[in-house]
C-alpha cells in the first residue's frame, strides 16, 4: 500500500505539470525537464526515507529513524516545496482538480492496465494481480474527484 503510494504521488506530480513559470518568465525546455526530474527525485526520496524510518522504528534503531524522517522532511518541505513553487506546479482548486480527474483517468485506463498485461505476460501474476488491484482504487479517486468537481461547478451555476 506504501509502496502504491510512493509510485502514484511520483506519477501524478510527473502527470500534474503542464506549464512551468517564474512570475511571467516561461522557463526553456532543458531547464523544465530538469526541474520535473528534481522534483520527482525529492518527492521519490521523501517517501523512500519515510518507509526506512518506519523500518529503523521497527528494528528499535530510533536514533536512524529519526535521521530519516529529518531528513524526509527537509527533502519535502525545503527542496520539493520551493521546486513545486518554481515550477508553478499547484493553481486554482478547479485547476488542481480538473489535472488529478485526468491523472487518475490515466492511472486507470492506461498506465496500471498496461503494467498488469506486462507483468501478467511475463508470468509475474502476483505483481499483474497488484496493479490491477491499483488500477480500481484509481478510478475510485478518479470517481472521487469528478464528484467534487461536478458539486463545486452546479453550486457555482446557482
Amino acid at each position: 500500500m506504501v509502496r502504491k503510494s510512493l509510485v502514484i504521488s511520483v506519477l501524478a506530480i510527473a502527470a500534474a505539470i503542464s506549464t512551468a513559470s517564474i512570475g511571467a518568465q516561461v522557463m526553456s525546455g532543458p531547464t523544465k525537464q530538469d526541474l520535473l526530474a528534481a522534483m520527482k527525485d525529492e518527492a521519490f526520496s521523501h517517501l523512500r526515507y519515510k518507509l526506512f524510518a518506519a523500518q529503523a522504528r521497527e528494528n528499535g534503531n530510533a536514533a536512524l529513524a529519526d535521521l530519516f524522517e529529518k531528513v524526509a522532511a527537509a527533502e519535502f518541505d525545503k527542496h520539493f516545496k520551493e521546486q513545486a513553487q518554481i515550477f508553478g506546479l499547484v493553481k486554482s482548486d478547479k485547476e488542481n482538480l480538473t489535472a488529478s480527474i485526468s491523472d487518475e483517468y490515466l492511472e486507470t485506463m492506461k498506465m496500471y492496465a498496461d503494467m498488469a498485461k506486462r507483468a501478467e505476460a511475463a508470468g509475474d501474476s502476483a505483481v499483474a494481480q497488484h496493479f490491477s488491484t491499483a488500477a480500481t482504487d484509481e478510478g475510485e479517486h478518479h470517481k472521487a474527484f469528478k464528484a467534487i468537481l461536478s458539486k463545486k461547478s452546479a453550486n457555482a451555476a446557482d
